[in-house]
């Protein structure tokens, strides 16, 4: 009798006691964070470098190029191309970007006016996912982009940082 009693109060016990608490949500992987840099302009030709961090706890393999954005001062997307077309690229290829580390990219355009009919663009804002596909972030240039009114600009793969 009294070892059912124990068994009783014992599983009284497990029914009454407090729930676990869940765990912590996890640190979402990939951790990319992409920055930019400052703008340098010479001669009409602008070139910005771009940063990207893995803030994450595991190594992330990269292939490929920054997918990018632009939006005006209401907003608005502009319509531009952007190209692989740039002298410093190195192309695409395989890397792997390990916890704190950071890779490079370079953004380069000409403030050109080729029709004085069109309007040229300026980016007040951009949008720039890690790699085509993946969710972009919302990134402040620091300054505002004159982009010129050729609709194109035009930016490298992800390269190591020296």
């Amino acid at each position: 009798m009294r070892v059912a009693l124990v068994a009783v109060v014992l599983l009284l016990n497990a029914c009454t006691s407090a729930p676990v608490p869940p765990p912590p949500p996890p640190v979402p992987d990939p951790c990319l964070k992409v920055t930019t840099g400052i703008v340098d302009a010479a001669l009409g030709f602008r070139q910005m470098g771009l940063e990207l961090a893995n803030c994450g706890g595991k190594p992330f393999e990269v292939n490929g190029y920054p997918a990018i954005k632009f939006f005006d001062a209401e907003g608005n997307l502009l319509d531009l191309t952007v190209g692989h077309s740039a002298t410093d690229d190195p192309g695409a290829k395989p890397l792997t970007i390990r916890p704190a580390e950071r890779l490079v990219a370079h953004l380069s355009w000409r403030n050109t006016v080729t029709d004085i009919d069109r309007v040229p663009y300026t980016a007040t804002a951009l949008e720039i996912a890690p790699l085509e596909g993946m969710p972009g972030q919302k990134v402040d240039p620091k300054t505002k982009l004159d982009l010129g009114n050729t609709s194109r600009v035009d930016v490298t793969a992800w390269m190591p940082k020296k």
